[in-house]
């Protein structure tokens, strides 16, 4: 009885110290080390439960791991986003250089149109093309620019 007196005695200054350290950090910081607290007295008492024959060995395995899965799930969150990010910054400029410059031979091989094709033909060839790459499809933003730009420049060349 004394010993899980003091095992709770010992958990709950440990549960102190760590609530006074949060409240030292930044409040941008501290959601983060409240959902690591929260994880991580979860995973404890499913090992602590799992030894004392209460839950399945098999949810102690898994609760003692969710703090390193969520620990990996959200750095690779993280490097995905990021690298997003990079991506993102380094389309910016090339995307908008590379529309400017289109020219008539560029749109009809984005539209994959041969040489005389019609203002229907250009119409019909962009709206396949919109349905398979529109960004609310599945699409990315970049290619459905560069399928609306070869459609301007060809329409707008017939119109000159």
């Amino acid at each position: 009885m004394i010993i899980r007196l003091l095992f709770a005695a010992v958990v709950l200054y440990g549960l102190y110290r760590f609530v006074k350290l949060v409240q030292s950090k930044p409040a941008k910081e501290r959601r983060a080390y409240y959902m690591t607290l929260v994880i991580g007295l979860g995973a404890a008492a499913l090992v602590l439960l799992s030894l004392t024959g209460r839950v399945p060995w098999i949810a102690g395995v898994i609760g003692g791991a969710l703090p390193f899965v969520r620990q990996l799930a959200m750095k690779y969150a993280y490097q995905r986003l990021e690298a997003g990010k990079q991506q993102h910054k380094s389309d910016g400029p090339q995307s908008t250089a590379s529309a400017m410059t289109m020219n008539k031979a560029q749109a009809l091989s984005t539209l994959g149109l041969e040489e005389g094709a019609s203002k229907e033909d250009v119409i019909s060839a962009h709206r396949k093309l919109m349905q398979k790459f529109h960004p609310d499809r599945g699409g990315n933003d970049f290619l459905a620019s560069q399928i609306n730009h070869a459609k301007d420049v060809l329409l707008d060349e017939r119109n000159v």
